[in-house]
């Protein structure tokens, strides 16, 4: 029988607010934005999917000014995700 897994990716706070300062990204959010940036939208997940990548891209263009894309950020945004494999 074969066998199945699925993909996991998680975000956590310090590896998002690195990227944020890397880019200059949200310097036009306060701390209970920002906040709800790095814990609520990716920290606590124990799954991000694509639509919650969107999410967090999304967030991060209201409070930025950047001339990068949606889809850009989104790229970025995914690539510090933690992809990890598990059988189920």
């Amino acid at each position: 029988m074969k066998k199945k897994y699925k993909e996991i990716r998680q975000i956590n706070a310090d590896s998002l607010r690195r990227l944020c300062i890397s880019k200059r990204w949200y310097t036009g959010g306060d701390n209970a934005a920002y906040n709800h940036l790095l814990y609520d939208l990716a920290d606590d997940k124990e799954n991000i999917t694509t639509e919650d990548i969107v999410e967090i891209a999304q967030d991060i263009m209201e409070h930025s000014n950047t001339d990068q894309e949606l889809t850009s950020i989104c790229f970025d945004v995914a690539r510090i995700a933690t992809t990890f494999f598990e059988e189920v």
